[in-house]
């Protein structure tokens, strides 16, 4: 029997207000807590620790038995209230249904982002070193169904977001954009020079509709919205409130050229994930400090608070039918939700801090591909 973990809109707030980022999962800790849709959990992975220089067969992945769908329940003295607050989920879920398996691949050193491109082929990008400078990032492809693994591009700094516009690949890399064909050759898109604005960390990429431009998130002030510790600020310290608004979103067509489409706000502090809305000239935007999902209209420049509470939000999709899918990087959680925000529901969580990227709404084979950054592998969660 499969069950599902269903969350109120203030159970997921509290779920996912926690201020601290969950520790990696690793061995079989990650496995004892992982929880998924269908009552499946993470099995143990190897990250890749050097890049390929060929095409990579990796091994069939082992079966491992999953830990239930949990059902969580906020501590007594939490409270849901405004975005700003700051509230702490309860430790310990309760487990029941019965175990599955979820299937996961070693794909290489930090991958970030996750899309579908010529031919349904999977495209992921794969960072790298941290350290600025080192072009050692590259973009693979995937085969989901046997984990084959291929060098499609290399020599990118840090590649975050991509976008496919139907004739290109597009890849965020710090400051600049890269534009990539069907042959794995590139060039530079648009440089830190082309912006209106000054740029530190592009992040999430999406094609605007009949593919003539992809639109891209500055993340703005993220340098000030962890404290010591690594941990997200609460969302009522005076930190936050020190966080400026300068996080933007922009258009930049097949020509080079960069227009701001969103302006700062504090219900877009920090500029994470990115996709276009089913609703005509909407983008929808996950807020990464709040965890707030916005969505944007491009004509008036409104943002519209849909739901919030996703700490450290990180990819988001919206099927054909509206639901939207929404992943938390700190948390190494995914929920789904209908196209107003409502009804969240949690499908994956326990993968802890960088487990879950983001990651690639395949409704055709009805699964995500998530990327986990921390473990260096993708992971393939079936919606059926």
């Amino acid at each position: 029997m499969r069950r599902t973990a269903t969350l109120t809109l203030a159970a997921a707030a509290l779920l996912a207000a926690s201020t601290t980022p969950a520790p990696a999962a690793t061995g079989t800790a990650a496995a004892a807590h992982a929880t998924a849709l269908t009552s499946t959990a993470r099995p143990t992975a190897t990250a890749d620790a050097t890049a390929p220089t060929a095409t990579v067969q990796t091994a069939a992945p082992a079966a491992h038995t999953a830990i239930p769908p949990a059902a969580y329940t906020p501590s007594a003295t939490a409270t849901a209230t405004a975005a700003a607050a700051s509230i702490q989920p309860a430790a310990s879920p309760s487990l029941a249904a019965a175990p599955s398996s979820l299937v996961t691949w070693p794909v290489g050193p930090r991958p970030e982002s996750a899309v579908q491109a010529w031919r349904a082929t999977t495209y992921i990008s794969i960072q790298g070193t941290p350290t600025p400078g080192a072009n050692d990032g590259e973009i693979r492809t995937l085969d989901p169904a046997t984990g084959k693994v291929s060098t499609f591009a290399t020599g990118l700094d840090n590649p975050r977001g991509l976008a496919f516009t139907g004739k290109f690949l597009a890849a965020t890399d710090f400051t600049r954009v890269w534009l990539i064909d069907h042959t794995g050759a590139k060039r530079v898109l648009a440089e830190a020079a082309a912006f209106p604005h000054p740029v530190a960390a592009l992040n999430d990429a999406v094609a605007e509709p009949g593919g003539q431009a992809v639109y891209v998130t500055e993340m703005g002030a993220r340098e000030k919205m962890r404290d010591p510790n690594g941990a997200l600020w609460p969302t009522d310290s005076p930190q936050a409130l020190d966080i400026p608004a300068r996080a933007r979103i922009y258009r930049i067509s097949l020509s080079g050229k960069v227009t701001e489409v969103s302006a700062p706000s504090r219900r877009t502090l920090i500029h994470n994930g990115i996709t276009v809305g089913n609703r005509p000239g909407t983008l929808l935007a996950a807020e990464f400090f709040y965890g707030n999902l916005v969505e944007i209209n491009q004509r008036t420049g409104r943002q519209t608070v849909l739901a919030t509470g996703f700490r450290a939000a990180d990819g988001v999709e919206q099927a054909k039918d509206g639901t939207i899918y929404v992943s938390s990087y700190d948390q190494g959680a995914i929920w789904r939700m209908d196209r107003d925000g409502e009804n969240p529901e949690l499908l994956l969580s326990g993968l802890g801090s960088g487990g879950t990227a983001d990651f690639l709404l395949d409704e055709h084979n009805r699964r995500l591909l998530v990327p986990d950054t921390t473990r260096g592998t993708v992971t393939v969660l079936s919606l059926s």
